[in-house]
């Protein structure tokens, strides 16, 4: 089922993966960048987080499709994001948007424009952009990209702020029904409880990503099994975390196979490749 060759560092797969979560940066802030995190999270960083290093991580791991996310830490960024994402975009790569809370230009038109430009939905990190995902500055916001029917990754859970508190998301799937809501990181990151009471057996997608560290494989599965099997979506946090490490993990938690195709492929493919 998982085989890794410790000599070329390919890995073996019984199951097509798609990875939903991954970021990228451009080469001259990649270090910057990857530095940055390691000091937010306290961790150390193995990866370099340009898109070659990605790419190829991947390649070896023989992910089948990859999902890529930039955010916008100044709302002067988002269009030269937004178009640095969709051109490193294929068909078997897909691309989120990135908004700003400050942007100064037309929200409407921006959100279509990343439609335009192909990219497949839309990722905030409300932690890192400093503002509450139930603030009602970005209630128009989520309106118009309910109407665009595009779906809305959100960074969820954090330690270190509470931005993104896991009821600050249920607050808006309670304002804004038909949202095609993404909660990361298992829904909660390092709020766990609070994921679990207000998001689990709500109508929203959650991904895998960054969890293993903080959660036991049973805690994990348990999670997995509160929620619907269909909204759930493997994601690696890259360049937080490599593909080895998510992968052996993801095959530790004792899934069946049923479990483990829909959350490795099926539901990302159907929901952000438009593929059943």
């Amino acid at each position: 089922m998982f085989i890794t060759d410790l000599e070329t560092k390919v890995i073996k797969l019984d199951f097509k993966v798609i990875d939903m979560h991954a970021h990228f940066f451009p080469d001259a802030l990649a270090k910057r960048a990857v530095d940055n995190l390691g000091d937010y999270y306290g961790l150390e960083m193995h990866c370099d987080g340009t898109y070659r290093d990605l790419t190829s991580r991947a390649k070896k791991a023989n992910i089948t499709k990859l999902v890529i996310h930039s955010t916008a830490l100044k709302a002067s960024q988002v269009e030269t994001i937004n178009d640095n994402t969709a051109s490193h975009t294929t068909k078997d790569i897909a691309g989120f948007g990135t908004l700003h809370q400050d942007y100064e230009g037309d929200f409407e038109k921006e959100i279509k424009r990343i439609k335009t430009l192909g990219l497949k939905g839309i990722k905030l990190h409300p932690d890192f952009q400093h503002f509450n995902i139930d603030d009602v500055k970005m209630y128009p916001v989520y309106d118009i990209i309910r109407a665009e029917g595009l779906p809305i990754l959100f960074h969820t859970g954090d330690a270190n702020s509470p931005c993104s508190a896991p009821h600050r998301l249920a607050k808006v799937l309670d304002d804004f029904p038909g949202l095609i809501a993404i909660a990361a990181h298992l829904g909660g990151h390092d709020q766990w409880e609070e994921a679990s009471q207000y998001l689990y057996g709500r109508d929203v997608y959650i991904d895998t990503s960054s969890c293993h560290r903080s959660l036991t494989h049973e805690q994990i599965r348990d999670a997995i099994r509160s929620h619907d099997i269909d909204r759930i979506m493997f994601g690696t946090d890259y360049p937080i975390e490599n593909y080895e490490y998510c992968l052996e993990n993801f095959f530790r938690l004792g899934l069946n196979d049923d479990e483990s195709e829909k959350i490795l492929y099926s539901n990302a493919n159907r929901l952000i490749f438009n593929n059943e």
